[in-house]
Formats: structure tokens, sequence, C-alpha cells
């Protein structure tokens, strides 16, 4: 997969695969084998800017109250879906996104980044009157993901009833992904179910990374999801998700629990440590790849997703797989947030081949 890649920016030439072969069965793919499809991936989520504060402040509390010193300040686009989105634009697969944003400042920022990177954005909803979610990262104290705090957004997480653009454009899809289902309520269980299921009739592949509640959950999060893992084929949780949601008490557990849920694939991402990927037929624990270089590791979880998809798009066995999409999340973590160094296929190829 040696294609020349044009200026970020720019939309790289699909030139479409056939799928010869699977990661999990020929039967996982079904109707995504079609290669007339519109678009590679439709991606469903929330959309949102981050604001990245980069520096050292003291750990100390009496300190930091007095504490008044310049850091590094960033404004990124857009959120977990959005990074997602931008990742798989970068590794040149042809993306349409369906969410909602705020008629705002940022709302209006974040559809300009998206066209920039060649994300298909004309069928997100753009609501009036609403405001957009801002994460605020404040990585001052030796963390490079943590703490967060923000504001949420005041509009719908993404359309819960689709367009007929929306559905046009699911329709021509050869996947449907979904970032963050677990940040918001209202879209746990039957209406992402749904949605789903409408996917699945259309003959999509079907991923859906979980996320974690921003609101407080009594229980294990298995309650957040009514039915909907039976229509998911590849499932993305880290290690923390995973535990939650099932109640296990180790990653390889959970992953073998959530696999009995419906999904072929499972990838648990386990941070520093790598990630596990377990189908019914194979068990990988793909070590991390050393990054070029350590900025933050802010969407990091999601460029791993793209990689993965991407592999599973290409017809690739699940090794290569597996270490394609390492490659893709450790360059993510050269630069600010999590789409300001998301690689190109050239520049994962070029990386790949240094660690051989």
């Amino acid at each position: 997969m040696r294609d020349v890649e044009p200026a970020r920016g720019t939309r790289r030439p699909w030139r479409p695969r056939r799928l010869s072969s699977c990661l999990v069965s020929p039967l996982l793919l079904g109707e995504a084998t079609e290669v007339d499809k519109r678009f590679d991936v439709v991606a469903v989520g929330t959309l949102n800017v981050d604001l990245i504060i980069l520096g050292e402040a003291p750990r100390d509390l009496e300190a930091l109250l007095q504490w008044a010193a310049p850091a590094t300040v960033e404004l990124t686009a857009a959120g977990s879906i959005g990074y997602g989105a931008v990742d798989l634009a970068r590794l040149g697969l042809r993306v349409s996104l369906l969410s909602t944003v705020a008629d705002d400042f940022f709302g209006r920022w974040i559809l300009q980044r998206l066209r920039e990177e060649g994300v298909e954005v004309e069928a997100i909803t753009v609501e009036p009157g609403a405001l957009s979610g801002i994460g605020i990262y404040m990585l001052l104290f030796g963390s490079r993901k943590r703490p967060l705090t923000g504001r949420l957004a005041t509009h719908a997480p993404w359309p819960l009833t689709l367009s007929p653009a929306q559905e046009e454009r699911l329709r021509a899809g050869r996947l449907l992904h979904c970032g963050g289902y677990l940040h918001y309520p209202q879209v746990w269980g039957e209406p992402t179910e749904a949605l789903y299921r409408k996917a699945k009739d259309l003959g999509l592949l079907t991923s859906l990374d979980t996320q974690f509640p921003l609101v407080p959950v009594e229980g294990t999060w298995r309650q957040c999801f009514g039915d909907l893992l039976r229509y998911v084929d590849i499932l993305f949780t880290d290690e923390t998700e995973a535990l939650a949601i099932t109640g296990a008490a180790t990653p390889e557990e959970a992953a073998r629990a959530l696999l009995a849920e419906g999904p072929r694939l499972v990838a648990v991402k386990l941070g520093a440590e790598g990630a596990l990927l377990l189908t019914e037929e194979k068990a990988i624990r793909q070590p991390a790849l050393p990054p070029p270089a350590f900025t933050d590791s802010i969407g990091a979880g999601d460029a791993f997703d793209a990689g993965v998809l991407y592999g599973v798009l290409a017809g690739w066995d699940l090794e290569r797989t597996s270490r394609f999409a390492a490659a893709v999340a450790a360059l993510t973590l050269r630069g600010i947030g999590g789409s300001q160094t998301a690689p190109t296929l050239a520049e994962v190829e070029a990386f790949l081949a240094t660690l051989r």
C-alpha cells in the first residue's frame, strides 16, 4: 500500500483494494467488500475543541497558589471522533462525519479544520443557539493526559434520527464507527442500537470505541449498552473501561467477556503497555512502539483505532494490523493534541521500516 502522499489538508486519491483476507473471517466483512462505496468510514460521535496547556507547575499546593509562569497553549479540534476522523483521512481513507456542532465560533472552526483535513462534513447538523463543548487539559504536573476539565456542549452529541442526507451517507459507507459512546447518557442503548441495526441491515461493518461516562454510573458500565454490542463487529476500550464494563479482574478476562457479547474483534488498549487484541481464533499482545518524540498522549487511543480500522478495510491479518495500529498511535505522540501530528500512510510505513 505504497501510494504517493499529497500535502496535508488535501485528499489523497483512493485506490480501492478488494479485501482478499480478513483478520476475523470473510463473514465479518459482508457487503463491506464492495469497492464502489463512496466512503470507507462513516463516523459518528461528539465533536468539541480541546484547549491544551502544557508546562511545569509546582506540585506543592502552597507554591502552586503563588505560581505564575508562561506555558505552551494550543487549541485543537475536534475531540475523540474528530481526532479519529483526521487520523483515518491522513491515512488516505474517505471519511464522512455525522455529528452535531454549535453555531458558534468553535463549532464553525471545528468544521473548517475537518474540511482542511479532507473529512466530509456536509451532513453534520449545526444547532443554532447552542454552545460548543470545550475540553481543558492542564498538563502541568507531569502527566501528559490529565487533569482534564471543561464545558459540556449544550447541543445533542449526534443526530439520534438521521436526516435524508445523513442516511444517504450511511448507505454509502463501508464501515460505521462511533467514538465517545459512553460520554452522553442520551445516546446509550436503543438510540445507538437502532443506528447500528440499520448499518448491519445495510451490510456495513461496525466498530465502536466505548470511552467513559461523564456522569456517575452505579455498578458496572454494562448497563449502558443494552443489546448494542450484538451489532458491533469491532469493539475498542482501554483497560479501565473494559474492567468497568465487565467487572472482570484482568484485561484478558474482560476481553473474553466482551467477545462473548457479540463483537468479532475486541481491542483493549493498555497505554504504555500496548494493546490486547482478541478474536475467537487468536489473541495478540501488541507492545507499544517507541515514539520518535513524546509530547502528550491525547488522542493516541483514537489513532490506534484508526490503524486497526485501516488494517481491517485493507484485509490484513491480525498481526500486521496490530503492529500498524501501534505505529499510528506512536506517531501521534510527537505533538500536542490528537490531530496535529497524525501521520500519513507514508510516515507510518517509514517509521515501521526503522524498527525492522
